[in-house]
C-alpha cells in the first residue's frame, strides 16, 4: 500500500507543479484508443505456485489529456480490460466456488493443478504525460501513472480436457489498484488529428481473488489465501483530436 501513497503523492506534486505553468490555448484534448496484449499471473508464494502461463489480454476506452503546459499534461482515461493467466497450484485449490455456489474441485492426478483465470475490469488509469517538442510530424512521450479498477466479471477453467469455464465473479476482490508506465507517438494527420501508438507496462498491488489453497507448515498442510496479482504488457493505438 505505501507505493500506492507514494505514487499518488507524486502525480498530485506534479499536477499542482504544472498547473500555474499552463499556458496552452488548447487545454484539453481527447479521443478513443484500443489495446491487445499478454498479461499473466504473480505471486509471492512461488514454491507453492510454481508455473505461471500468458493470455492474451484486450481493453478499449476514451481518453484526456489536460495539457499544462507545451510538454507535460494530465492524462486520465476510463475503459474496459480484460486481465488473467493460467497459474499451477502444487496443492490445489480449497473452498472455492462458482457463482451457482458449486465448489470448484482440484483437478488431475498429480500434485500440482493448473487454472486458467480471466478478470474483466472497468479501468480509470491517471498518470502524468511528458512529451517532446514536435520533430516532422511527430511528438514523442512517456508516461507514468496509477490504475484503479473496479472488477466486472471474473472465470476460472481447469487446465483439463473438455473443462468449461465457471464463474466466480463473487469469489473476486471488487477493487485492484495498478501502477503503469508506457512510452510512444504522436502522429499528426489532419489539423488536431492524431494518431496514437503507445507500449503500456502494467502491474497490480493486490491479490485479485479469495481461493485458497494448502501450505506445509511443520510437516502439516494448512489453508491460505495465496497472493495473486495481474502483470500485463499491451499495445495501445488511437485516434485523438
Amino acid at each position: 500500500m505505501k507505493k500506492i501513497f507514494v505514487v499518488s503523492a507524486i502525480l498530485l506534486l506534479a499536477s499542482l507543479s504544472l498547473m500555474a505553468q499552463n499556458k496552452t490555448k488548447n487545454p484539453i484534448s481527447g479521443g478513443l484508443y484500443l489495446k491487445g496484449g499478454l498479461s499473466w499471473t504473480m505471486s509471492d508464494s512461488k514454491a507453492l505456485l510454481t508455473k505461471n502461463q500468458v493470455k492474451l489480454s484486450y481493453g478499449f476506452g476514451a481518453t484526456m489529456d489536460w495539457n499544462f503546459s507545451q510538454n507535460f499534461s494530465l492524462n486520465v482515461s476510463a475503459g474496459l480490460c480484460n486481465l488473467g493467466g493460467t497459474t499451477e497450484f502444487k496443492y490445489g485449490l480449497v473452498g472455492l466456488t462458482d457463482d451457482d455456489k458449486q465448489f470448484i474441485n482440484s483437478v488431475g492426478d498429480t500434485a500440482t493443478h493448473s487454472y486458467k483465470f480471466s478478470t474483466s475490469y472497468i479501468e480509470i488509469p491517471v498518470g502524468i504525460k511528458g512529451c517532446t517538442n514536435e520533430i516532422g510530424y511527430f511528438t514523442y512521450f512517456l508516461k507514468l501513472g496509477a490504475d484503479p479498477m473496479f472488477r466486472i466479471k471474473s472465470k476460472i477453467t481447469p487446465k483439463v480436457d473438455d473443462a468449461e469455464a465457471r464463474t466466480i465473479t463473487k469469489s473476486t476482490n471488487l477493487l485492484n489498484i495498478g501502477w503503469f508506465v508506457g512510452g510512444g507517438f504522436e502522429w499528426a494527420l489532419a489539423g488536431n488529428t492524431k494518431l496514437v501508438v503507445e507500449l503500456v507496462y502494467l502491474g497490480t498491488f493486490l491479490d485479485f481473488d479469495k481461493a485458497k489453497s494448502y501450505k506445509e507448515i511443520d510437516g502439516k498442510l494448512t489453508e491460505f489465501n495465496p497472493s495473486i496479482k495481474f502483470n500485463d504488457i499491451s499495445l495501445k493505438v488511437g485516434v485523438i483530436f
